[in-house]
């Protein structure tokens, strides 16, 4: 029920749960309202290639920003935006060409999948981890990368061809040569089947959770609510007149604006918006114990303090009061002694808050699954006897059930075939299964500007839940090589898998409208995310002073990591599984205090975020956004909350739009532009 300390997230004027059953309903009757799948389909194909290149080009090129890597990804909201002032001019004067609320949703929604698919998390990083060791000049003897990890690469991973890998780094080249296109062809073929199969399990992962999580258990997702508010009517309604949304719009605009003169003219003075300069504390935290906290900054975001605004306030004060937490406890062990600070041995790692971080999120997975045991069972009965029950479903859930399991099967054999000993393909597969049903479970709850997953990734976990020492050469230099592309979570589609249905619910579209969509939107969008890489970079080589260097330059760093783990060994981490043991603890402790007594503050997935990089960025703007709704509240009640909501979300719209705008200006002029976010 909504009180006045948490109202619904719904969007303005309407009422979450019982506007949703309605909708729901009209939905399961009259199936998808205005919905014209060839259109959808074509448009959306379109949109997915220019996505692909537009912003792959903005950020390894221009270097102007950052079209995917966060929760609400800005490349779909920007593109949305142009979307519907078109519509709206097609509402006005040619009306059989505008597109529905339904259509403009489900464009919204294979959008953010092909991002997913182009992000930092997937073929990004991965395009060049796949060539980096065979490029000469990363596999010098120094490097030991000829004898240490060449041996035990399969052929279908990466191309090996000179001619090939030394176009794609030094530029000056063509994709299109049939030598490079044959040399890529298999590499790229198997990524894509390992990538889409990802896809498709957290899809079928989706349809099993969707039920507890938006019906039973009513999560809020915060995010959903600027995307309905932009098509609601198609574009025709309140939300576009409002003066406040205008206003913040152009308060996040102008702010980016004079950031973006300071960066083309340092004479313009600089607004001190990111966790840069002045804004770094822990410059004046040079003695000990203060030193031991880390990072410690402050920024001022608009995009994420009008997405904190969105949160319930228990959800928001657990963010950044944990994240306060865990500096103080930084800072607490060195006074007392219980960590000495540099080192990898156990007294050097306490309080283990990495490891603290993995076992989190492991915790809140399976007290999800816990939870939804219910319709667990509903879905395992159905999917033996069919009765209709699941109509209202992405998919049926005998082939959530049959179709996930058969998706976890690929992913487990492909990283066998690759060099992984079975049960640690199993084991990766599994924690990182868990990671992801986290990072949506944050992300329909917490809504997170950038969501981490833990520092202590699934290819590290694995290799230390069982000693590097019992490893394989080939299964070290695969899994340390070839899966640390997946350790980056930020793009993980299982979020915007969530949403997309969660939306698709509240403008009463059916369910099963979006699977065809969604399912090519995701291997469409992979082809055109290895297209746009390989395009761009044998256009100006990934290794040449016109691309973004921490791509390239990174790529090696995970075989280097594996050449030096062949040398020397690590073994079983027992004292970091025994800390991953406390936070599923925790997590699961504070699942279950927060289900049993309704006054409990502090949120679990506020621990989960706490314990990643997430909070170094995003804490202040919580703390901003969490006093600005308190007093709001307080004070206001809920309708100055509700008459202050559309100024928030004019603060995220104008901070990813007029940012876009220069890296548009910096595409055509050829200059690097202003990165609004996030360093």
């Amino acid at each position: 029920m909504a009180t006045l300390e948490n109202p619904p997230a719904g969007p303005i004027g309407r009422t979450p749960g019982r506007d949703d059953a309605v909708a729901a309903a009209a939905a399961a009757r009259s199936g998808s309202p205005s919905l014209r799948r060839g259109v959808v389909f074509g448009l959306g194909t379109l949109l997915i290639v220019f996505n692909a290149y537009f912003g792959t080009y903005a950020y390894v090129v221009v270097q102007a920003l950052i079209w995917t890597q966060t929760a609400l990804l800005r490349g779909p909201v920007v593109v949305l935006f142009f979307l519907v002032l078109v519509n709206m001019g097609f509402a006005r004067w040619a009306r059989r060409w505008a597109l529905s609320q339904a259509e403009l949703l489900l464009l919204y929604g294979m959008l953010c999948l092909g991002t997913c698919a182009a992000g930092y998390g997937f073929v990004q990083i991965l395009i060049n981890q796949m060539a980096a060791p065979f490029y000469p000049n990363n596999a010098t003897s120094s490097s030991g990368f000829q004898d240490r990890i060449w041996p035990y690469i399969p052929a279908w991973l990466a191309p090996r061809d000179p001619a090939v890998i030394n176009g794609f780094f030094r530029g000056n080249s063509t994709l299109y040569d049939p030598q490079v296109l044959a040399g890529w062809a298999v590499p790229v073929l198997a990524w894509t089947a390992f990538i889409f199969a990802i896809f498709w399990v957290l899809l079928c992962a989706t349809t099993l959770l969707r039920r507890q999580w938006v019906e039973e258990e009513r999560l809020t997702f915060p995010l959903v609510l600027l995307p309905l508010e932009m098509t609601e009517g198609g574009g025709r309604k309140p939300f576009w007149a409002n003066k406040w949304m205008w206003g913040g719009f152009l308060v996040a605009g102008l702010a980016e604006s004079v950031n973006a003169l300071n960066f083309l003219y340092p004479a313009v003075p600089e607004l001190p918006i990111k966790p840069v300069g002045p804004n770094q504390l822990d410059q004046f935290l040079t003695q000990r114990p203060w030193n031991q906290a880390g990072m410690f900054r402050i920024a001022f975001y608009p995009f994420v303090i009008g997405i904190a605004y969105l949160l319930s306030l228990d959800v928001s004060f657990s963010c950044w009061f944990l994240y306060l937490c865990v500096k103080a406890v930084y800072v607490a062990s060195a006074a007392l002694g219980l960590s000495e600070g540099g080192g990898s041995g156990p007294a050097n790692r306490f309080p283990f808050i990495r490891e603290q971080g993995a076992g989190a999120f492991i915790g809140i997975a399976l007290f999800s699954a816990w939870m939804a045991r219910r319709a667990l069972a509903q879905a395992w009965r159905e999917m033996k006897r069919p009765t209709g029950a699941d109509r209202n479903e992405l998919m049926s859930y005998r082939l959530a059930l049959i179709g996930g399991g058969i998706g976890l099967l690929f992913l487990a054999g492909f990283l066998t075939a690759a060099g992984f000993a079975p049960h640690l393909a199993a084991l990766y597969v599994f924690v990182y299964f868990c990671f992801s049903v986290t990072l949506a479970r944050i992300v329909s709850e917490a809504g997170a500007g950038w969501a981490w997953a833990p520092s202590w990734s699934a290819t590290a976990f694995t290799g230390d839940a069982v000693g590097v020492n019992t490893l394989s050469p080939k299964n070290l230099a695969v899994q340390y090589g070839y899966t640390s592309w997946m350790s980056d979570m930020r793009d993980n589609p299982m979020p915007q898998q969530m949403q997309s249905v969660r939306m698709g619910q509240s403008a009463g579209v059916s369910a099963r409208a979006f699977l065809w969509p969604l399912i090519w939107a995701s291997l469409f969008g992979i082809v055109c995310a290895f297209w746009a890489h390989l395009a761009i970079y044998y256009d100006h080589g990934a290794s040449t002073a016109k691309v973004r260097p921490a791509l390239a330059n990174g790529a090696t760093g995970p075989f280097r990591q594996a050449a030096s783990l062949y040398l020397t060994p690590t073994y079983q981490d027992t004292y970091g599984l025994l800390a991953a043991g406390v936070g599923v603890l925790i997590a699961v402790g504070l699942s279950v205090l927060r289900q049993h007594f309704a006054w409990w503050p502090v949120h679990p997935l506020g621990y989960a975020l706490a314990t990643t990089p997430s909070m170094d960025y995003m804490w202040f703007p919580f703390l901003l956004a969490w006093f600005a709704k308190y007093l709001a509240l307080r004070y206001g009640g809920i309708r100055a909350y509700r008459s202050s909501l559309p100024f928030f979300l004019g603060l995220i719209l104008g901070d990813y739009v007029v940012p876009a705008l220069w890296g548009l200006f910096g595409m055509l002029t050829g200059y690097q532009q202003y990165m609004s976010f996030p360093h």
